[in-house]
């Protein structure tokens, strides 16, 4: 999207205040805070490591997300979509603690799969109270909870279900699994109204009148993240009315990145909110993955079946991570890391077709024309056809990145370097001499044509194939026409390297051996 010369800012930050932090430190003996403090500057340098280009990297822990959370919330008492209940909840007479969200796990009341937190179900993606699951076990020592009572504060969900559906409807374009979830479950089920405080010190106090003691629930505060991180770059930027045109206008577009496991939260919480308040824009697409399995099993943190990024990028470079990332991305349905297919794709995608076709281009204009790009004289139809491909592909590459389709958006640009190799076995250039200006001038417009496409999915190796190209382009500074602009006959490249490394047997097994069931 900045390519294509809009105003993006491009928001993220950690969600520091929910219960499964508060039941991490405990374990860890340290304070939430010691806790966030240590993780945070990991989970931001490996993004930047990455490339990925953040805007704002923040934190719900920062004064500024307590300050929004607090006037988003006193205005929805004030409208009175807040009320007080008295409850029933779950408590460890053995721990001396109430028992929300991942303090308590259980059977799911909607489906019955076992081994649940008390706030939504992995399984069916269910949302539901604590106190709804069945047979619950404290998630400290194991006990059985008992019952108590006491006042908590409720958003007024039921009122906006109507509201919400009339959103959801206008967005048929989402991803097809994405809508039919959400019209289903508001069509169904509708929407309940959701008990939005809890009884522990962490997290942004709750603003109403008697709640003393109480925190807003981690999923009714953290999707206001989005709007205070977008406040801390206005203030870090020196500009702090700026994320009022980002949030108060009507003509943003606001796009959610998230995981399946958070979909309602996106589509129907976080509108239901926004339309609750009155001021802000509303998503205009919430893009849901589906999960990344790992070599055919759930990926495990605490049984040590992960790969931990930060480890992964001391041996790959990012590129190799983010290629494969986007290749295997979990679209419409659940993927899988494996090793061995990790090793096939860089090897045989990544190096022998795009980087492969690259090299032997650049290596040919160093080797035959003395880094020149040779005036190609008249074009044949074999070499017209192959730029009119260039143009078909970059269109399409543009409407699947336009319309978050990112992963048939590389196998495009992939394809466009299968027809490169193909184009030159075609016409042999190192043979047939007399095809070689020609088929070289050709094949270079192709490489240009790929190095601009690639930027957003590669951006490291676009910068280093800018180099080897001798444009005056890096990744930030590309516009995505560039494309077009043919490299002119007289063009003196630099001497190219091979872009990827292969990934070797002895890695995988390497790799593989560090995997561990515990």
């Amino acid at each position: 999207m900045r390519m294509l010369g809009h105003k993006v800012l491009f928001v993220c930050g950690t969600d520091e205040n929910a219960s499964s932090i508060v039941l991490e430190a405990m374990k860890k003996g340290m304070t939430p805070q010691q806790l966030c403090d240590t993780f945070y500057p990991i989970q931001r340098d490996t993004f930047a490591k990455l490339g990925i280009s953040f805007d704002i990297f923040s934190r719900t822990s920062k004064k500024i997300h307590y300050e929004t959370v607090h006037e988003f919330y006193a205005k929805l008492w004030e409208k009175g979509y807040i009320y007080r209940k008295r409850i029933k909840q779950w408590y460890c007479p053995k721990d001396d603690k109430v028992l929300p969200d991942r303090f308590v796990r259980g059977t799911c009341p909607v489906c019955g799969a076992p081994d649940q937190y008390g706030e939504a179900c992995e399984i069916c993606a269910s949302w539901y109270e604590a106190f709804e699951l069945i047979d619950p076990v404290c998630t400290l020592c194991g006990g059985k909870p008992i019952v108590v009572e006491k006042d908590h504060y409720f958003l007024k969900l039921s009122a906006l279900t109507q509201q919400v559906l009339t959103y959801i409807k206008s967005k048929k374009f989402w991803r097809k699994s994405t809508y039919n979830k959400t019209v289903s479950w508001l069509e169904n089920e509708g929407l309940r109204d959701k008990d939005i405080t809890r009884d522990y010190d962490w997290g942004p106090p709750a603003p109403f009148p008697g709640a003393e003691g109480q925190v807003l629930y981690n999923w009714a505060e953290n999707l206001l993240g989005y709007v205070s991180a977008t406040k801390d770059w206005s203030l870090q930027t020196g500009q702090p009315d700026a994320w009022k045109k980002f949030w108060l206008d009507s003509e943003t577009k606001l796009y959610c990145f998230i995981g399946k496991d958070n979909l309602f939260f996106h589509t129907i919480l976080f509108p239901a909110i926004l339309i609750a308040h009155g001021d802000y824009v509303l998503p205009y697409n919430v893009i849901v993955n589906e999960f990344v399995n790992l070599e055919g099993q759930k990926l495990s943190t605490s049984r040590g079946w992960v790969i931990w990024l930060h480890e992964m990028l001391e041996t790959y470079d990012p590129d190799v991570i983010r290629y494969y990332a986007a290749i295997i991305a979990p679209e419409t349905k659940d993927s899988d890391f494996r090793w061995k297919d990790f090793q096939a794709k860089i090897n045989n995608e990544l190096v022998a077709t795009l980087g492969n076709f690259i090299h032997r281009v650049l290596l040919f204009v160093h080797n035959k024309f003395n880094g020149v790009v040779p005036e190609p004289g008249e074009l044949k139809p074999r070499d017209k056809e192959l730029l009119e491909e260039v143009d078909s592909v970059a269109a399409m590459v543009k409407n699947k990145l336009e319309n978050c389709r990112f992963k048939s958006g590389l196998k495009l640009i992939l394809g466009l370097a299968q027809s490169g190799n193909r184009y030159l076995n075609d016409m042999r250039p190192w043979m047939v001499i007399e095809n070689a200006p020609r088929t070289t001038y050709t094949a270079m417009q192709v490489v240009k044509a790929l190095c601009i496409l690639m930027t957003p999915y590669l951006p490291f190796a676009a910068y280093k194939l800018m180099g080897m190209m001798n444009l005056n382009l890096t990744p930030e500074s590309v516009r995505w026409e560039e494309f077009r602009i043919p490299i002119r006959p007289g063009h003196k490249i630099n001497k190219p390297e091979p872009l990827f490394r292969k990934v070797s047997d002895e890695e995988i097994a390497h790799q593989t051996a560090k995997l561990s069931l515990t």
